[in-house]
């Protein structure tokens, strides 16, 4: 298969894989960011996921809107966790996604981290324009956790170069 009908393929496979999870993504979790803005969300997850019903999850689709002279740079998100929980609880959760800068290679999210420590993930842009699928879960639950567990994402998109 030729260069061409590889990147025709894997464009079409992302973009089939964006607009199903996107159905996830609620009118609240669509953002647009221009280069050097910022966003905070708050949001609660109620269990562990469940990868029958696909939730519960907490979904963003992010639509980089640069232009010709302002480029997206680097995109940094940050996910903290807000939980009380009993000495010897553990709460594990994850971070996971797709970052498509237009004209550019995609690259997957995956990151996991437990409470109370804050996951960083910086995702290389570089585009005019850009598209992230972003969800937050729960992976593991082991003790007593107060829920529902109230965690705060942000998202920062650089100015690129």
């Amino acid at each position: 298969m030729n260069k061409g009908w590889k990147n025709f393929l894997t464009s079409a496979v992302l973009v089939c894989a964006m607009s199903m999870a996107a159905v996830q993504v609620q009118a609240g979790s669509l953002l647009t960011l221009d280069p050097g803005e910022s966003t905070i969300r708050e949001f609660y997850l109620h269990d562990e996921f469940d990868s029958r019903t696909f939730g519960p999850m907490e979904a963003y689709l992010l639509i980089g809107t640069g232009d010709n002279e302002t480029k997206l740079g680097d995109l940094t998100i940050t996910l903290k966790p807000t939980v009380t929980k009993d000495f010897g609880a553990v709460l594990e959760y994850s971070l996971l996604g797709l970052a498509y800068p237009l004209g550019g290679k995609p690259e997957f999210i995956t990151v996991k981290s437990a409470a109370p420590l804050t996951l960083t993930k910086t995702v290389k842009m570089s585009a005019a324009y850009g598209l992230v699928l972003a969800g937050v879960y729960i992976k593991n639950i082991d003790g007593d956790v107060l829920l529902p567990a109230q965690f705060s994402i942000t998202f920062s998109w650089a100015v690129g170069k």
